[in-house]
């Protein structure tokens, strides 16, 4: 057979392009996206469901090593890397990441200090209560069940979950052509808008957000988005909030202590590292005068806890709002509320999602997982009671039973006279046949005959619910509004204003200092508070000192260099140096091969005043070229800073 018989000849921009979709439509269903049912991507449903139905880690249970957790999911279930599956672990038990985390841990998990977690053999873990919530009714037969990657088990194709886990923890996640970024909200905020919803399934955003008053993040912070702003982000899945870190006058007894700031919340997703790493630099850089020091005083007593002192004097609102301006304390979250939703066939597609709909979706599932549930013990009420109806039919003839069962030759031959004597099925006879005898004295079959009424009267109800929508939706809500109170807790997350966001001036936060700024004739900057000796001043090898500019740091300094170019730096930004200080075209968008010929001071010290000159036109600047050429310039141009 000719091997080439058997090939088949694409254009490879076809194949390529027909690879690719595949591989974006398997990121975007099976690896990126959360479903907006159970609010999971498919590894955290996946590392849950092992936890819970394979190793049985429940809250009460004993921890086990988190490299037997993710060697499960990755050897039955996942079909990916253990350490993906490891991040994703760490990531549902940090209480910093999750509002409410979904996996108790012990060991290291990461901190808030921007730590990363322990190797997976050093650390344990098991499920909280509330992730219990996303499985229980996993017994029940709510959901369907698929074969995993190998063909060799079945896994859930979603959680039964009992809360809206997407609204209530947030996702993120980043597909080919998508992405989603939601954040965390309140679980009793959006448990009543849920009752509120099916109560009045014609509600507005506008009238949802009566109870889901904006996001509720871990580490607490305050949301400076308008409200107008957040109905729109909810109504159209799609937005931007605002948020920054709180924080107070430190407290002795009852004196306030008016130079001690203490920040006791941070945007979400900032961590106290790099907030001190960034304070610090400021600090040492002097950017902002007003600081003294800044000290991490976080702690499990006292929580999130960042101290500053200030100097004597220094305004603490502007010193805030510098820190808001120029570090990570003040951050914008994007607000994109793109996941999977049920479409046709059992799969899912990509949608962009409202408030409405995020919450409608939910209950339309949870709808059908207690439609099942009530169909599952239905069923089994069933089976029990027909098992029952069988021992009050032979309670009724039970001497005849018993003169049957001892004249037989065994259990089949038993069975099959008992049922040609009782209106029995086999059933029935075989569950009888199992009985143990004590179970037939008379205090027992009373108890058999109480169990019979009750399981009828269990049964009558449940069938009662299911032919009625609104005790169904009665049902639900009751339930939703028991979770909430199980598990309620209060908002952390203050919601403000952006009318609250101080615009400042940055030229308040500059201390005026006497300065000079040495150029040298390779264009190197550098800040130097008193200069004894131009001769002693450290250049690079090969380069001299071209001038020494003097000046405050309220004033600017003019660099004209060869080509014809002006560049105007602030003082107070060329850096202070012992060394050799750094380049100018750092700062300033010069071509290859310029050179600085000149700098000149803007402070009004050491240039003529502006009224002096008489003319009417104020002060100029007189330049010659080589090539003999002259002009006449508007010095007051120059004091606006241009690079």
């Amino acid at each position: 057979m000719d091997p080439e018989a058997s090939v088949q000849f694409v254009p490879i921009s076809d194949e390529t392009r027909r690879r690719y979709l595949n591989y974006a439509l398997s990121v975007i269903t099976s690896r990126a996206l959360p479903d907006v049912r159970d609010g999971l991507k498919p590894v955290q449903r996946r590392i849950l469901y092992v936890m819970f139905d394979r190793l049985r880690l429940t809250a009460d249970a004993k921890t086990r090593k988190c490299a037997k957790i993710c060697g499960d999911t990755t050897g039955s279930f996942h079909p990916h890397g253990e350490v993906a599956v490891y991040e994703a672990l760490v990531r549902l038990a940090q209480d910093f990441t999750l509002r409410y985390p979904l996996v108790e841990g012990q060991g290291n998990f990461g901190s808030i200090m921007g730590l990363r977690a322990a190797a997976s053999r050093y650390t344990e873990a098991r499920l909280t209560r509330l992730s219990e919530n996303l499985m229980n009714e996993l017994r029940y037969d709510t959901v369907d069940m698929r074969l995993t990657y190998d063909a060799a088990d079945q896994e859930p194709v979603i959680l039964p979950a009992r809360f809206p886990a997407l609204l209530v923890n947030g996702s993120s996640g980043i597909a080919v052509g998508m992405a989603t970024s939601m954040p965390p909200h309140n679980l009793v905020e959006v448990m009543k808008a849920a009752v509120h919803l099916v109560e009045n399934p014609d509600a507005s955003v506008a009238q949802l957000m009566r109870f889901v008053k904006g996001p509720d993040f871990p580490l607490g912070g305050r949301i400076v988005t308008d409200r107008a702003q957040l109905r729109e982000m909810y109504e159209t899945g799609r937005g931007s909030i605002r948020m920054r870190g709180e924080w107070k006058f430190d407290e002795e007894g009852r004196r306030r202590i008016e130079n001690r700031i203490i920040i006791h919340s941070i945007p979400y997703g900032a961590a106290t590292g790099p907030l001190m790493t960034e304070i610090g630099e400021l600090i040492a850089a002097r950017r902002l005068p007003q600081l003294e020091s800044v000290n991490d005083e976080t702690n499990e007593e006292n929580g999130l806890r960042i101290a500053i002192e200030l100097k004597p004097g220094a305004d603490a609102e502007a010193v805030m709002a510098y820190l808001y301006k120029h570090t990570s304390l003040e951050q914008n979250f994007s607000y994109n509320a793109t996941c999977l939703v049920p479409g046709e066939n059992g799969q899912t597609v990509p949608r962009v999602l409202s408030l409405k709909e995020l919450l409608q979706y939910f209950l339309d599932f949870r709808f059908i997982t207690v439609q099942r549930r009530l169909q599952y013990q239905l069923e089994q009420l069933r089976r029990r009671i027909h098992i029952l109806e069988g021992f009050a039919i032979i309670f009724d003839g039970l001497d005849r039973a018993l003169k049957i069962i001892r004249a037989s030759s065994g259990k089949r031959d038993a069975a099959e006279k008992l049922m040609a004597e009782f209106p029995l099925d086999e059933l029935q006879t075989d569950a009888i046949l199992e009985l143990q005898l004590y179970r037939i004295s008379k205090l027992e079959i009373g108890r058999i005959r109480e169990e019979l009424a009750e399981k009828q009267a269990e049964a009558a109800r449940i069938e009662a619910t299911l032919k009625s929508k609104a005790k169904m939706w009665k049902l639900i809500t009751t339930e939703l509004e028991q979770l909430a109170t199980d598990f309620a807790d209060g908002r952390r997350s203050e919601l403000g204003s952006a009318e609250e966001v101080v615009e400042y001036d940055p030229q308040a936060y500059i201390v005026r200092e006497n300065t000079n700024v040495v150029v040298t004739r390779d264009g190197w900057i550098k800040r130097v508070g008193q200069l004894s000796s131009v001769s002693r001043t450290r250049v690079r090898e090969g380069d001299a000192v071209l001038t020494v500019v003097p000046g405050s740091t309220l004033d600017h300094v003019v660099f004209f260099c060869s080509d014809g170019i002006a560049y105007t730096l602030p003082i107070d930004q060329i850096p202070v140096s012992s060394g050799y200080g750094e380049p100018l075209a750092k700062r300033a968008k010069m071509q290859d091969g310029v050179s600085v010929i000149a700098a000149l001071t803007t402070d009004s010290r050491f240039v003529p005043d502006l009224e002096s000159t008489g003319d009417g036109v104020g002060l100029t600047l007189l330049t010659a070229t080589r090539s003999g050429n002259i002009m006449r310039l508007p010095f007051e141009s120059f004091r606006t800073a241009s690079t």
